[in-house]
């Protein structure tokens, strides 16, 4: 095969072998990083999210619930409800110094044999069983725990969404006489939600049992109303009463959204934390291209060195091919500047072939006749 055959060859080749060494080797590298970025996302990140949220929520909550502890055991409030509710601004006088002292929203205290609603500042109304934003009251007369979390709009402040602590008030006797508790505005709650969007690049939301979505950041898509809305709906759909914490993944979009649901004893609720991990593949692919863009150099430099290396081995055994000057006495060969030189000296000079000297066995019979030239050499 002749020398340019052969270099067509080896340039594709050494091109191919490079070429497919590196995308395999790159490729495999995004793959693995990929597929360890989302267990990581999965089984960590999300997991530790959501614990910290639980954690902050719960410290959040936890004054509020000592607070109207405290006002359900308080003598005071006992006594004036079984003396018959005697001066009602004695009531609203203490509801108002709660809500100074502790700093919360609101504070309040409902009779069960007035049905009186006493706020800081006011009588607000007589609840009703005939009332649907009455029900709540009646709910924790007959509930077995002595206190609920609960969020509903407040009428004392306008309907603002409150987070009410519902504390049952006993007498002396354990006989129940009324409940009482503090209120803390959502917006606290909100924004945590929107400080951990932000902070983790996550979103994270509430729903109820009923899959309706109670609390969310600015960001959720507020048309949203319902969790059967959403992709992974039939996912968790026959497991919605349930407490267990999940982490799944689903597609929306296109897109691979890592997923963790827990149960929020104390609101009644499940804390969806999502992440898409669009975002963390497209750095993991931007350091693939980058990969590929330095093997795609060095598969270019190392062509061109091979391209370099065969044109000068051409360029040096080029004089051999073709017809080549001799002389027809001495066979000293004449190369292109007009010298002449021994074939030894021709070749060696164009080629990487070299030399040893030795004499074959005519000449040894023709020059040296007396030797035995049938023997081995020593």
């Amino acid at each position: 095969m002749s020398i340019k055959g052969k270099k067509t060859q080896l340039v594709p080749v050494i091109s191919f072998l490079l070429i497919a060494g590196f995308l395999l080797t790159s490729l495999v590298s995004y793959f693995v990083s990929v597929g360890s970025l989302r267990s990581k996302i999965s089984d960590n990140e999300l997991p530790l999210t959501s614990d910290n949220i639980y954690s902050e929520i719960q410290r959040d909550l936890l004054r509020p619930v000592f607070i109207s502890s405290t006002m359900a055991t308080d003598t005071f409030v006992r006594d004036w409800v079984l003396n018959g509710e005697q001066n009602p601004e004695l009531m609203i006088k203490y509801l108002n110094e709660i809500k100074q002292k502790y700093d919360t929203f609101t504070s309040f205290f409902v009779s069960d044999k007035s049905l009186n609603y006493y706020h800081a500042n006011q009588i607000l109304k007589k609840v009703s069983t005939y009332e649907a934003r009455d029900a709540w009251y009646f709910r924790v007369k007959y509930m077995k725990d002595d206190y609920e979390i609960n969020i509903d709009p407040d009428m004392a402040n306008k309907d603002a969404m409150t987070i009410f602590i519902n504390y049952k008030v006993f007498d002396y006797d354990k006989n129940y006489i009324g409940a009482t508790g503090v209120g803390l505005t959502i917006k606290a709650v909100k924004q945590l939600i929107e400080e951990y969007q932000e902070k983790y690049n996550r979103t994270i939301y509430f729903f109820n049992p009923d899959g309706n979505i109670e609390l969310t950041g600015a960001t959720f898509n507020q048309s949203i109303t319902n969790i059967s809305e959403l992709g992974y709906y039939s996912l968790i759909k026959n497991d919605l009463h349930t407490t267990t914490t999940k982490s799944f993944s689903y597609r929306n979009n296109r897109k691979l959204v890592h997923t963790n649901i827990r149960y929020i004893d104390e609101f009644k609720w499940y804390l969806v934390v999502e992440q898409p991990d669009g975002e963390a593949i497209r750095e993991i692919f931007k350091t693939l291209i980058i990969n590929l863009s330095i093997c795609s150099l060095i598969t270019l430099i190392v062509l061109i060195l091979v391209q370099r290396a065969l044109i000068s081995y051409k360029e040096r055994i080029e004089t051999l091919r073709g017809i080549v000057p001799i002389c027809s006495f001495c066979k000293q060969i004449r190369d292109d500047k007009g010298y002449w030189n021994r074939v030894e000296e021709y070749i060696s000079e164009h080629t990487e072939a070299e030399f040893s000297h030795s004499i074959c066995p005519d000449c040894m019979k023709e020059h040296y006749p007396n030797e035995n030239f049938d023997k081995e050499e020593g």
